[in-house]
């Protein structure tokens, strides 16, 4: 956020003014001014400058602006709060006087006495960072648990103190200094425990506070014990140690947790009574969730034998779909170890095949001869072919397009909105990686395709997405040797109409493209 400087010196004046009635202005002080900035060379003033007033500006107050500046990034305003103060009121007088286009030498003047002010707040600075390191250290610390905003009260007590503490030093009265800084250095780390309490803990307190007025502690005395308990033990650890930030933090969403639960036990069990709930009628309430779960796994729960059988026999039936997953896990890895062996065995059987084709390229090379040029070309339509025997039509289309392969997938499709390769497709994924293996030392672009419905955004990204899980599917079997790239495309090529249905599902498609090395 920016502001003129004429304003944040009007509100360091007031602010100050104000401190010293109610003791709460320093937190607009030392928080809020340092955000907007002093060092900038704008004028204080919202009215905007003429050409020949910025150039005066411009020339005036360099000197003030790089001291204003440097200040600001020592902490000058706090380290020094008198010097500073007094140094920016000249400054904005001497703000005041360029916009009423007043004398020069006036302008001048008042800049140079707050240039004389500001070095003496940077003198003060220096030895208030040795005099109150460890002060500075604590109030760093509260600052970045957000004491102002946890701890407001406390917080404005502790920089009053540490502004007292700055206001010796600059009267040259070092020990007092360092006495009244460590006052308030034990204020901010009080302040700073407070708001690392606050921070954890405010989402229990409020909900215990919101149980209390509801007077649950007739209805769930004991759970409302135990959240008691909970935040009494998250705030005792953070006392130890309040920097154990991991484990209170899951303790005290563990608190937060229980006193939710006494309120929700609390408001259904008033509920209960003001219907006249039989306790039959809470029986047959509870098992409603229950029969829930036993018709998402497909079973007959019983509650003849109590609600703890029931469970047993939900956790059995999930146990049993469970280890048959793992069974159908451990099935599809072996197959793929089998693929791969598969794998090596056709890039060895490639590889050979290319040094024919590097040795025939050399024979063209020192003889020129023509048989020998044909036979490149027909070992590449061979290889063509291949493809074609590889993807039948059922599955895609194998088209040249100039020197490039395409093979266009329209037998891979994805479940709306969703770019999951299903099992289905693994054979026809595993003939694409044959095909690519082909054409080694190939450029393989992958580009995914949409129809128009929906938004373009989202079809960017949907596309992009599926061509990327087909990349990465694609990587993860065939090795390394290939240069495989993705992009999504949406809905910008299509390749058939999409005022149809038939020519929607022709649109939405993942096209590969395979530049081989003779190609390029």
């Amino acid at each position: 956020m920016k502001s003129s400087s004429k304003t944040r010196g009007a509100h360091m004046k007031n602010a100050t003014l104000f401190y010293k009635a109610t003791g709460f202005a320093l937190l607009l002080v030392l928080c809020i001014l340092p955000i907007h900035g002093c060092g900038s060379t704008e004028p204080v003033t919202d009215t905007t400058l003429t050409a020949e007033q910025q150039s005066i500006r411009n020339e005036l107050f360099q000197t003030a602006d790089a001291k204003l500046e440097h200040l600001k990034s020592i902490q000058g305003d706090v380290l020094s709060p008198g010097n500073f103060s007094t140094g920016m009121s000249h400054y904005e007088r001497a703000e005041r006087l360029l916009m009423q286009e007043r004398g020069i030498d006036q302008i001048r003047a008042e800049l140079q006495q707050a240039v004389a002010a500001f070095e003496k707040a940077e003198e003060t600075a220096v030895l208030g960072e040795v005099t109150f390191r460890s002060a500075m250290q604590a109030r760093s610390d509260a600052l970045e648990a957000k004491a102002p905003v946890f701890g407001a009260d406390s917080w404005s007590r502790a920089e009053s103190e540490f502004r007292t503490a700055a206001e010796f030093l600059e009267a040259g009265n070092v020990n007092r200094a360092r006495e009244q800084a460590r006052g308030a250095e034990q204020r901010y780390r009080s302040v700073e425990l407070e708001a690392i309490k606050a921070n954890y803990l405010n989402n229990a307190r409020e909900t215990l506070r919101e149980a209390e007025s509801e007077q649950a502690q007739r209805n769930v005395p004991k759970t409302l014990a135990q959240a008691r308990v909970e935040v009494e033990n998250v705030e005792q650890m953070l006392s130890e140690d309040r920097y154990d930030t991991e484990e209170a933090g899951r303790l005290a969403e563990q608190a937060a947790y229980r006193a939710t639960y006494a309120l929700y036990l609390h408001r259904e069990i008033a509920r209960l009574r003001r219907d006249n709930s039989t306790f039959e009628d809470v029986f047959l309430e509870v098992e409603q969730p229950l029969n829930k779960v036993g018709d998402a796994v497909d079973v007959d729960v019983r509650f003849d034998s109590g609600f703890d059988a029931a469970a047993e026999t939900i956790v059995s039936a999930i146990n049993s779909r469970i280890s048959d997953k793992e069974t159908r896990l451990v099935a599809a890895r072996s197959q793929i170890e089998n693929i791969r062996m598969e794998n090596e065995e056709l890039s060895d059987e490639l590889r050979r095949k290319q040094n024919e084709i590097d040795v025939l390229r050399m024979e063209i090379d020192q003889t020129g001869d023509l048989a020998a040029l044909l036979e490149v070309q027909r070992k590449r339509d061979e290889a063509i072919q291949n493809v074609r025997n590889l993807i039948p039509p059922s599955d895609g289309d194998v088209l040249l397009d100039g020197n490039n392969i395409l093979i266009r997938l329209h037998g891979l499709t994805f479940p709306v909105g969703q770019s999951t390769i299903e099992p289905a497709y693994f054979g026809l994924l595993r003939r694409l990686q044959d095909a690519i293996r082909l054409f080694p030392d190939s450029n393989i672009a992958i580009e995914g395709h949409t129809d128009s419905r929906g938004s373009r955004e989202l079809n960017m990204r949907l596309s992009d997405e599926r061509a990327s899980a087909v990349t990465e599917y694609i990587r993860a079997n065939i090795g390394g040797e290939f240069d495989i790239s993705a992009a999504g495309f949406g809905p910008e090529r299509p390749v058939a109409s999409n005022e149809t249905e038939v020519g929607r599902a022709q649109n939405r498609r993942i096209d590969v493209v395979i530049t081989p090395e003779w190609a390029r």
